[in-house]
């Protein structure tokens, strides 16, 4: 679950949202902690807004923020926000993202409230249909004890966030300049993948609920298959050799049999999500 001192400063803006907390869903690393008992430590907060409730609500979400003594990320164009921990190294910064299809005409920005913009996300609606409300509980930064409800992202949209990530960073869609950066990110998200999957007991089951998820939306699914047949359709496929790459970087002394079963059962794993592949070998080794 979500540590310390992140944990009260999230609480403390669950509890300042009020009702509009229902139109947050959390995703990214963030989500991730609550569906694999591997993941990775991250300060980050994305969220996947509904764009249509929140700009009918009576909440006015930049005077929320600046209560909170959040600021706007100067680059980020008003949709990420940050302020750092008092008392601490450590700095809270959250960014917002909406569904590809409110995003303005020219821009890769959504219009969410008056001074609130959020980061055009496709597969954007699929996260907000695929979300559960979770409990969390802890003190605030001022000592209170509070209980609040947080909407996460299931495991079976993460990973379709995931997948679209992989396929943009690998793409280096933002120039030379943020190639190595990029790769990186792809590497991490491409782990993330495979250990979402690991966590999972019945993994034809998951399999079932990460296609039918697409329902609303079989561009999508068309979209998403082919990256995993690009990027996971074989052992010389780039997720394939990026989650070595990875594995690597982790575990030098790791010997070469134990490499090799590793890197094929990620690409099994990852593969085992298209409903192309046959038996159930692949999906629970």
């Amino acid at each position: 679950m979500i540590s310390y001192p992140q944990r009260s400063h999230v609480l403390e803006l669950l509890v300042a949202l009020g009702p509009a907390t229902e139109n947050f869903v959390l995703a990214g690393a963030q989500a991730l902690k609550f569906h694999s008992p591997k993941s990775r430590a991250t300060r980050d907060f994305d969220f996947v807004l509904n764009v249509l409730a929140l700009r009918q609500a009576d909440r006015e979400l930049s005077a929320i923020l600046e209560s909170l003594g959040y600021e706007p990320v100067p680059e980020a164009r008003r949709f990420q926000f940050f302020k750092p921990i008092p008392n601490s190294a450590e700095v809270m910064r959250i960014e917002f993202m909406a569904p590809a299809e409110h995003k303005r005409r020219n821009d890769f920005r959504v219009d969410i409230q008056p001074g609130v913009h959020a980061r055009a996300c496709q597969g954007g609606s699929v996260t907000l249909a695929e979300s559960d409300l979770w409990n969390i509980s802890g003190r605030t930064p001022d000592g209170s004890r509070v209980s609040a409800s947080i909407r996460v992202v299931r495991p079976t949209a993460l990973i379709m966030m995931k997948l679209l990530a992989i396929h943009d960073r690998y793409q280096n869609l933002r120039g030379i300049q943020q190639r190595e950066h990029d790769r990186n990110e792809a590497r991490i998200h491409t782990v993330d993948v495979v250990d979402i999957l690991k966590a999972q007991i019945d993994r034809n089951e998951f399999r079932r609920r990460f296609l039918a998820q697409f329902a609303p939306e079989p561009h999508l699914k068309d979209k998403i298959s082919k990256i995993v047949q690009d990027y996971f359709g074989d052992e010389n496929k780039p997720g394939v050799l990026l989650y070595e790459e990875s594995l690597r970087s982790l575990d030098d002394a790791i010997s070469r049999e134990k490499f090799r079963v590793e890197v094929q059962r990620a690409q099994r794993l990852v593969a085992s999500l298209l409903e192309i592949q046959s038996g159930t070998a692949g999906l629970n080794s």
